[in-house]
């Protein structure tokens, strides 16, 4: 695991191990050993959240637990979870729900928490001081590719699992042929002309044979140069990560990207369940080594 994205998993223990106490920068910076000035860029390029928001955040998300379960008084889950003085925690608290901490207990209103994060597992490396993803450039020849198209939305509740069952049902279909490659599952994401969440994706796999009669829709990956990137996980928890990162990478490096109809190409290995490595493509103008001198 990526010395960076290790730290800040052991980081996000410490604070659900020490969830009822006040934590401050300072505190988990030094049962890290790290200065805190490192230590709070880490966690914000690591986790996509300031220490100080996801730390309140899970507070009291675990104190609206705590009193709807409980029905203890608001005062007891101040004080249960470390605040120094209860109309603190009470602000804070709607400030961060949009309704008071009596409220939600009073009507059992349930609202948008912060859950304990998932940190994906990536390779961060310290570049001229920044910290970004480390990625690198491999030529991609002509890939044509057998297989379905789906228009995504991804601010849809159905999104998730609207994918889930499109990439299903390929897979399904797939293992009906055999003039198929099945080692690799491509999925190739283009967003339309505005960023507004919606994408069109194509899942397929190489024909091995393209003379063959087939029912599947075609796709090109055109040829040319693609910064690489490796991750590990559910790409439905790496996608949100990756585009945070992506625009950081993008804007600390100065890279180019190649406006070629293809956002990012994601390449699952025949072994994927038991590795959950996804590589991730974006296609490049030149390769990085020129790109990074000029």
């Amino acid at each position: 695991m990526n010395i960076y994205v290790n730290l800040i998993n052991e980081a996000v223990d410490y604070i659900e191990e020490n969830i009822h106490e006040r934590m401050s920068l300072e505190d988990i910076a030094k049962q890290l050993c790290v200065s805190k000035f490192h230590f709070n860029r880490m966690f914000k390029t690591v986790s996509g959240m300031t220490l100080k928001q996801y730390v309140l955040g899970r507070k009291l998300t675990k104190a609206l637990c705590y009193l709807i379960e409980t029905g203890d008084p608001v005062i007891d889950a101040a004080y249960r979870f470390g605040f120094e003085y209860p109309e603190v925690f009470s602000r804070a608290f709607k400030k961060h729900f949009g309704v008071s901490p009596s409220a939600c207990q009073d009507e059992k209103i349930h609202v948008h928490s912060v859950e304990k994060i998932n940190i994906i597992d990536r390779d961060i490396i310290n570049y001229k001081g920044t910290l970004a993803l480390n990625g690198t450039d491999t030529y991609v020849t002509r890939l044509q590719l057998e297989g379905t198209y789906i228009e995504a939305y991804v601010k849809s509740e159905q999104f998730k699992s609207l994918m889930q069952s499109a990439g299903e049902a390929f897979l399904a279909a797939a293992q009906k042929v055999s003039w198929l490659d099945h080692t690799k599952l491509y999925a190739v994401v283009s967003c339309h002309e505005e960023d507004n969440g919606e994408y069109t994706v194509f899942y397929g796999m190489q024909g091995i044979d393209i003379s063959q009669e087939t029912n599947f829709e075609k796709r090109d990956v055109p040829e040319g140069w693609y910064a690489k990137f490796v991750y590990h996980g559910d790409m439905f928890d790496i996608r949100e990560t990756f585009v945070d990162d992506l625009y950081r990478w993008i804007m600390v490096k100065e890279i180019q990207l190649n406006l070629n109809g293809v956002g990012m190409l994601n390449i699952f290995e025949e072994d994927y369940l038991e590795t959950s490595e996804v590589q991730i493509l974006v296609p490049i103008k030149k390769p990085l080594s020129q790109q990074e001198t000029s």
